[in-house]
């Protein structure tokens, strides 16, 4: 009797020991945690392998955490925000009050302590620390004996898993999520210990899988969360809840295209319905796929990137193309369709001055990304996430980092918003000074940046991935033995030319895998001042294979060469039209460039621009401008007639300065269009 008592008892210590020795591997403490994963090409670096030295994305991590932090958590404890603390300290009963804000307002205040978590693991700034505490407390008071929690529903009259869009699934996903940042940041328990109560509890409410329960989730957040806290317990509970997420969505009939829940994932063909939602199941898809292996999931995954990325997708890496309504149905795969809001559209429909394109599906489709460049080690991958961030995400803050947009078009007339999410621009006051009805894109926004730096590597038994160019330093162990510490300096997005230093290498042969973007033709590189000799492929990583040794550094040139590029022409919006780009940045004509008296659609780009890059260190905190010469058409802006004669051609040439599109809305009132008409002409 007592050796049978003994049993368990030596399994959980031996158990233990394993949890222990996996938290200390290379990448357990990573953002997410594939240390262990048996179906990933690479490891993620730990949450504090990388840091950046400033540079690009080293400025915007400062100002996150000087400005952009400090400012949501100001704004967040005022009650008529719609994402507030308060409300847990209601719940709590540390407070008299009633529930205000959003059904998803509860997953707002997790990112924010996401956000802030990334950044103490980093600073081990004490305020941080002390602040994430006071709140976690908080929240841990407001949880329920059984470990439900979710204030919109404790604190009204509503019961418990009765509507999707009451969003319980997903603020409960964002505070598994978070608790598990917290956990790998700081090594405390606190948080982690309420998102093991929760995950519990949804254990015992979802995998039974009970019919009522089978659409439901709207925004799915909870896949990931699970699937993280699996990553980060190792109870295999936790993976089954996260598999079983998956499973339930269009596992009955009655689902909607509105959430993915129409069809099984497995037999989806198509991106439909709510961006956000899409993206976030996709994610939480190859979650589950890089723990089980199942191709299935893999196989529907890689449809469902092509339709994005070849039909479905703006050039800014924007994935959400209607604000409300129904794709034509015509043009689909599938009928009937449903009616949707903040939705993919059709093949091609790609609206310009009413592109949705929210935020948090943008950010959605940069980390889908990531998951799928984790799983293969496939640039293509890369190429996507690194145009949403440089692009479509970075335009959602402002240069100061205190104010937001909710939605990211690539068109704007009039100063006035043509979305009822959308704010007419920065300069009105939109800033966390003053509260917004929806948060949901500004924390979610501070996370990315505080987190990016956990994106830019990836650690194989013999390689490193260095999949982001900035200013940082790599500091790890390699899941095959033996320490590396490279050093990355570089001016880009603004300069092509990328130095890292070799500090510290095993004393073995491994790779230095070097992305080569998808624009970079004619791409070179040079170890310790000489030809590498070897091919560069663009939309590609280059395997620099040697024996690496401290003091050895490698130089990357990429050509930053100006490029005018043309949508599909099934792309009614932009037909005639040129976007322009140089590097991965993407730029806009704002209309505050244009000579006084010029109308934004009286201008025309010649097909044969010549261009010069010029930086400008006091323009919008630094940034590389283009320039050329345009035409302007005569006298076309003051007619107001719907329908015109053609004019007979441009009658003057006016000078043209284009920003990066992340920067617009940041000087006043403005106009500004990404896609340009051209003009045949050519200049002299």
């Amino acid at each position: 009797m007592q050796t049978r008592r003994l049993v368990p008892i030596l399994l959980a210590v031996a158990l233990s020991a394993d949890r222990a020795h996996a938290d200390d591997a290379p990448g357990a403490r990573s953002l997410v945690n594939t240390s262990s994963s048996p179906h990933v090409k690479f490891q993620n670096p730990d949450l504090n392998a990388v840091r950046w030295t400033g540079g690009f994305w080293g400025e915007r991590f400062a100002l996150c955490r000087e400005v952009t932090i400090p400012a949501m958590f100001e704004v967040m404890q005022k009650p008529d925000n719609s994402a507030n603390f308060q409300n847990f300290r209601i719940a709590a009963g540390l407070a008299e009050g009633e529930f205000s804000g959003n059904h998803w307002s509860d997953g707002d205040c997790y990112k924010l302590i996401e956000a802030a978590a990334a950044v103490y693991c980093l600073t081990a700034d004490p305020e941080l620390d002390r602040v994430m505490d006071q709140w976690i407390e908080v929240i841990a008071k407001a949880q329920e004996p059984d470990g439900y929690i979710s204030t919109q529903i404790q604190l009204t009259e509503r019961e418990r898993w009765q509507d999707l869009k009451h969003h319980e699934l997903y603020n409960m996903g964002h505070l598994l999520t978070a608790a598990c940042v917290h956990h790998r940041a700081t090594g405390k328990d606190n948080f982690l210990d309420v998102a093991r109560k929760l995950a519990d509890y949804l254990c015992t409410i979802f995998l039974p899988r009970p019919k009522e329960l089978a659409h439901f989730g709207f925004n799915p957040s909870n896949i990931m969360g699970a699937a993280e806290l699996y990553r980060t317990t190792n109870d295999a509970k936790y993976l089954r809840l996260a598999k079983t997420f998956v499973d339930m969505r269009g596992s009955a009939p009655g689902g909607s295209d509105q959430n993915q829940a129409k069809v099984p994932l497995r037999q989806e063909q198509e991106a439909v319905g709510h961006a956000v939602t899409a993206a976030y199941l996709w994610c939480g898809a190859a979650d589950v796929y890089a723990e089980t292996g199942e191709q299935a999931l893999l196989d529907a995954l890689l449809r469902l990137w092509e339709d994005v990325t070849e039909r479905k997708m703006y050039v800014t890496g924007g994935i959400a193309a209607l604000h409300a309504g129904e794709a034509d149905r015509r043009l689909l795969r599938r009928w009937p369709r449903d009616s949707v809001h903040e939705a993919f559209g059709a093949p091609y429909q790609l609206p310009n001055r009413t592109a949705y394109n929210e935020t948090c599906a943008n950010i959605a489709n940069a980390m889908w990304n990531w998951r799928m460049l984790v799983l293969t080690g496939d640039a293509k991958y890369t190429e996507v996430m690194e145009r949403v961030l440089y692009n479509s995400m970075l335009s959602a803050v402002g240069i100061e980092g205190r104010d937001f947009f909710y939605t990211n078009p690539l068109r704007r007339i009039d100063g006035q918003p043509l979305l009822s999410n959308d704010s007419a621009a920065r300069w009105s006051d939109t800033t966390p000074a003053s509260p917004l009805r929806c948060f949901c894109c500004p924390p979610n926004v501070a996370r990315t940046l505080a987190e990016l730096n956990a994106w830019s590597y990836g650690l194989g038994k013999d390689a490193v991935w260095v999949h982001l160019y900035g200013n940082n330093v790599l500091d790890s162990r390699l899941p095959g033995g033996g320490e590396i510490r490279l050093v990355q300096q570089t001016q880009y997005p603004w300069d092509g030319q990328v130095t890292i230093a070799v500090e510290k290498a095993p004393a073995r042969e491994l790779a230095l895998m070097l992305r080569i973007p998808g624009w970079a033709q004619g791409a070179t590189i040079q170890v310790n001042g000489q030809a590498a000799g070897i091919e560069t492929e663009p939309r590609a990583y280059v395997e620099l294979w040697r024996r690496w040794i401290a003091g050895d550094t490698v130089q990357i040139d990429l050509p930053m060469e100006v490029r005018m590029v043309e949508a599909h022409p099934l792309v009614e919006e932009t037909r005639n039209h040129a976007a322009v780009m140089r590097g991965p940045v993407v730029y806009c004509l704002e209309s505050v460039d244009l000579p006084v008296g010029t109308a934004l659609d009286d201008v025309r780009l010649p097909r044969q621009s010549s261009w010069q890059a010029r930086h400008d260190a006091d323009l919008l905190r630094g940034v590389t401008v283009l320039e050329t010469e345009a035409r302007q058409l005569p006298q076309s802006s003051l007619s107001t007639a719907l329908y015109r004669p053609l004019p007979a051609g441009p009658t003057s040439r006016i000078p043209m300065r284009l920003i990066p599109y992340y920067a617009w809305a940041n000087r006043g009132p403005s106009e500004m269009t990404v896609w340009i008409p051209l003009s045949n002409d050519t200049p002299q």
